[in-house]
């Protein structure tokens, strides 16, 4: 009986650092998420409207970052994650290796935004202004600028990776081991990122727009210190 207690706790899901957030929380962080959703599609409007690169926008901003179901999406990912790291060398994996920072480091700083506004708040609803006062009371650069360099090295691979012959086939076996994790729809989330970065010959205007723009907005809130 000790035995098998001590191996399920070894199988245990990953912890998050959203597990030790309130339900007050969680419902301004749902929030913080919404507001950023809504500055990125005004931000990179022109991408949206352009054919070329509205599957990869709508993705990138709306799917990937969306609130709704990432948390389910994020206890898969993490599944998926803790059987693929014990069975394959570590420098295969570094980029998803960087994906799983990306998203924790995301998740740290929007849970830091969200419980400054509970702490400094006169109201309930959170509006772009007060998202960006936060960002500039926690004058966290340094994680702002690791987060986006996270965020350009995966999408720049993601998106090389969608360009290799023949790895629809090649991921088949991927999508059979999620199924039998029953994480089967983290699978087809990915895949419909394979298909989106697909669609996108040339995709460095678009990722050559994100992090200049990104970076100017890193800028004006929280200016480089001399």
């Amino acid at each position: 009986m000790a035995a098998s207690k001590k191996k399920k706790s070894k199988s245990a899901d990953i912890p998050s650092v959203l597990d030790g957030a309130t339900s007050d929380e969680l419902f301004i962080l749902d929030q913080v998420r919404k507001v950023q959703v809504e500055r990125l599609r005004k931000t990179y409007d022109d991408y949206f409207q352009n054919p070329e690169y509205t599957k990869i926008a709508k993705y990138f901003f709306e799917q990937i970052y969306g609130a709704g179901n990432k948390a389910s999406r994020d206890a898969a990912f993490n599944k998926i994650y803790e059987k693929l790291s014990a069975a394959v060398n570590a420098k295969r994996i570094v980029r998803v290796t960087q994906l799983k920072q990306l998203n924790e480091l995301t998740d740290e700083l929007d849970l830091a935004l969200a419980r400054q506004f509970i702490k400094s708040r006169k109201k309930t609803a959170l509006t772009l202004k007060d998202f960006e006062a936060c960002y500039k009371a926690l004058d966290n650069r340094s994680e702002r600028e690791e987060q986006l360099q996270l965020l350009m090295d995966t999408t720049r691979f993601f998106h090389k990776l969608a360009h290799v012959p023949l790895l629809g086939f090649v991921i088949k076996p991927t999508q059979f081991a999620a199924k039998m994790l029953g994480v089967e729809y983290i699978m087809e989330f990915f895949m419909e990122g394979y298909r989106a970065f697909k669609s996108v010959k040339n995709a460095e205007p678009f990722m050559d727009a994100i992090e200049t723009r990104e970076r100017d907005y890193i800028d004006s809130l929280l200016p480089a210190k001399s």
